[in-house]
């Protein structure tokens, strides 16, 4: 586990072995219980087992997740793309800019394009408000891949916009 930037109100961790997630409480999330993941914490666990690892980035405030992001990489090109599969703040904490914050940390730790497949029409919105488009629209590169519908990807000069911007936000980095 390695602290990566901190905020006012927030530490943001980069998680790596599913052991360190009992170190943390975890906030009452719940955006993805409606896509059945009861337990948040055991989730965190499954997803840090996979090979190779994901990034994983956390929010916290005292001892407590209360945001997070899971990118992962693609499977026919890890190189290349990385997926975000799920990113979430705590619903109390929503609106201040924590989503934003760690996303950026994401990019910062990823190279290449992003894709998010968003569950919900705010979610697309929140997404394309940060410059992500259609897979077809980004790239050629995408052009082989028939499976990529409703993905969003970023291309990469938008996601190197965001990441010059990423001193902006924290009041320390340790990257």
């Amino acid at each position: 586990m390695n602290i990566l930037a901190e905020d006012s109100t927030l530490k943001y961790y980069l998680i790596e072995e599913a052991s360190e997630v009992d170190n943390f409480e975890i906030a009452d999330f719940d955006f993805f219980k409606l896509y059945g993941i009861e337990n948040y914490r055991e989730t965190f666990k499954v997803w840090l087992r996979r090979f190779p690892r994901p990034v994983f980035i956390t929010g916290v405030i005292k001892d407590e997740i209360v945001s997070f992001i899971y990118i992962d990489a693609w499977e026919e090109l890890p190189e290349v793309i990385n997926v975000l599969r799920a990113q979430e703040t705590y619903k109390k904490l929503r609106g201040k800019k924590i989503g934003y914050k760690i996303f950026l940390l994401g990019l910062f730790l990823t190279s290449g394009y992003i894709l998010t497949k968003p569950l919900t029409n705010k979610s697309a919105e929140f997404y394309k408000s940060l410059g992500f488009i259609k897979t077809y629209d980004a790239s050629p590169i995408f052009s082989r891949f028939h499976t990529l519908t409703g993905y969003l990807a970023l291309p990469v000069e938008k996601r190197d916009k965001h990441i010059s911007k990423i001193e902006e936000y924290f009041i320390k980095l340790y990257l």
